[in-house]
C-alpha cells in the first residue's frame, strides 16, 4: 500500500519522461489544484490506484522502447 500511494502521489505532479501523452492516465488529474488531487486519490479504491500505476507501467515500457539509449542516459 505504501509503495502504490508513493507511485500514485509521485504521478499525480508530472511524468517521468518529461512530457505526457495526451493519453496519459494521470492528464486530468495533474490538471487539478493539489488538495483536489489529494482528494480524488483518496476517493478512488485501491484497485482504481492500481490500474492507474498498471498504465503509467504500460506506458513507460512503451516509451522507454522507443526512446535512444543516448537520451535515457542523460535523462
Amino acid at each position: 500500500m505504501a509503495q502504490e500511494q508513493s507511485h500514485v502521489y509521485g504521478l499525480m505532479f508530472g511524468c517521468p519522461m518529461k512530457e505526457e501523452l495526451e493519453v496519459c492516465a494521470f492528464k486530468e488529474i495533474r490538471k487539478l489544484n493539489l488538495s483536489e488531487r489529494i482528494k480524488y486519490i483518496h476517493s478512488i479504491s485501491s484497485y482504481d490506484r492500481m490500474v492507474l500505476i498498471n498504465k503509467h507501467k504500460t506506458c513507460i515500457c512503451q516509451r522507454e522502447d522507443k526512446v535512444p539509449f543516448s537520451r535515457i542516459a542523460i535523462l
